[in-house]
């Protein structure tokens, strides 16, 4: 393959880091430019951490981008005592907090690891962090690395388009194991010391209580402050390009109301309780929000299928080729496939093997008589190329902004053309609305930090 010349110069970036975080843009070219930098440092052994669609693709993309012959294994289960690795070793996200394979990565030694969307090891309170970079001791003064993955590599590169999935505060890991100087106070610039957890959420985020219990709140993050700081403490350690700076065109965002009858709207929103809704929504307590609006999203969903096909069918016969359709409910999908399946759909969701993303994927940019694709938010929001497409809706949408952000640039790379246009479905008059306003807080703060 032959590299742009920002992802050589990427690759320059990260050869020169011993640790690091790549955060271009999705579709920037991340993989190609970890691999360059890889070869630029002659490294042999290495280990690849990425989601499960994503394995396939860094299986293939080694022999594309690297000039040495390494050989590429995908890890199923851990490797025994005497199995000898070398090479790359490429294991999903959901392998290394198992017990066997984390202990079995642990004896290892790697001349480099790669955190590919780098975003799932956001809280150490989830057991994969722990297993990538340590177990956390007294609020962050410490932390245990001899327990993790990472301590046996010489370097570690991170590699995220999202890197902050939801607010500042998911930056603190990765942080707190490859660069925990740049947490240390600096009195010329008047930083404090943000070591600990708690310090660094109190400084770089707008926090809320939440009462769980009569004995116990929890702080809910509602935005981001200080975030030019916390620019300032990632410059150096953080490389982001973002797609305009490649020469890829962003989409242009729109609101696509849907007419639905009063009568329906009421029917489907029942009696839910939208105070309790929108006080959730201005504190930010998006789990909450999962809560109230289960039942409503579902309901909403059917009835929003039904009006996106009428309106699909209606760009059809004004002359549109292909559409990409974003859904989270497998009910949503269905309606839509057995309705608009004259058109000729394609469809992936998490049911879908690893496997068969490939064909799916080269059907879809080759096969012109493939005019839908339905894809599950976040089973169809990574490691796949939609820009065949430079339409695409979402019939129903995610709480999390990485989840929307990651799928809506699907439809984007150098090769697409035409200007990739993403349309959010709301129903007229609902609440859908009120929720797209809340999580513009929060996109707000994440592109600050970001630069």
């Amino acid at each position: 393959m032959k590299p742009l010349p920002t992802q050589l110069s990427g690759s320059l970036f990260l050869a020169r880091n011993a640790n690091a975080l790549l955060a271009d843009a999705p579709r920037v070219g991340k993989t190609g430019t970890a691999i360059i930098g890889a070869d630029l440092n002659l490294e042999q052994d290495i280990l690849v951490i990425t989601t499960a669609s994503g394995r396939p693709v860094w299986r293939r993309s080694w022999p594309l981008w690297s000039d040495f012959g390494r050989p590429v294994r995908v890890l199923s289960g851990p490797p025994t005592a005497r199995e000898k690795l070398g090479g790359v070793t490429i294991v999903g996200w959901g392998q290394v907090s198992e017990p066997a394979m984390r202990a079995a990565l642990m004896s290892r030694d790697f001349d480099r690891a790669i955190l590919d969307e780098s975003h799932a090891a956001k809280s150490f309170d989830a057991k994969r962090t722990a297993a990538v970079y340590g177990d956390l001791r007294d609020d962050g003064q410490a932390l245990e690395k001899r327990t993790s993955i990472t301590a046996r590599a010489a370097g570690v590169w991170c590699l995220s388009g999202s890197p902050l999935p939801h607010d500042p505060s998911d930056a603190y890991p990765m942080l707190r194991a490859l660069a925990p100087e740049r947490l240390a106070a600096d009195p010329a610039r008047g930083w404090p010391d943000v070591t600990r957890y708690s310090a660094f959420e109190s400084r770089y985020c707008i926090v809320r209580k939440k009462k769980t219990s009569q004995f116990r709140r929890i702080n809910v993050v509602v935005g981001g402050r200080n975030t030019e700081e916390l620019n300032a403490r990632l410059k150096g350690f953080m490389l982001r390009r973002t797609q305009a700076d490649v020469g890829i065109r962003p989409p242009v965002y729109e609101l696509l109301p849907l007419m639905i009858s009063g009568a329906l709207r009421q029917h489907a929103e029942g009696d839910v309780d939208r105070a309790a809704i929108l006080k959730a929504i201005d504190e930010g307590r998006t789990r909450e929000l999962e809560m109230h609006l289960g039942p409503l999203r579902r309901n909403t969903g059917a009835l929003k299928a039904r009006a996106v096909v009428d309106a699909v069918k209606d760009e059809f016969d004004g002359g549109l080729d292909k559409i990409v359709l974003m859904y989270w409910h497998k009910e949503v999908g269905d309606a839509l496939q057995l309705a608009l399946e004259k058109f000729g759909v394609l469809r992936l969701d998490g049911s879908t093997p690893p496997a068969q993303r490939g064909p799916i994927e080269q059907a879809w940019l080759h096969d012109k008589s493939k005019r839908v694709f339905l894809g599950q938010i976040v089973a169809a929001g990574e490691a796949i190329d939609l820009s065949s497409a430079a339409l695409l809706w979402f019939v129903e949408q995610s709480f999390t902004p990485k989840d929307m952000q990651q799928a809506s640039l699907r439809i984007t790379n150098h090769n697409q053309a035409r200007q990739a246009v993403v349309r959010v479905c709301v129903i007229e008059g609902s609440i859908d609305e009120a929720i797209q306003a809340s999580l513009m807080r929060l996109w707000a703060a994440i592109r600050e930090v970001l630069g």
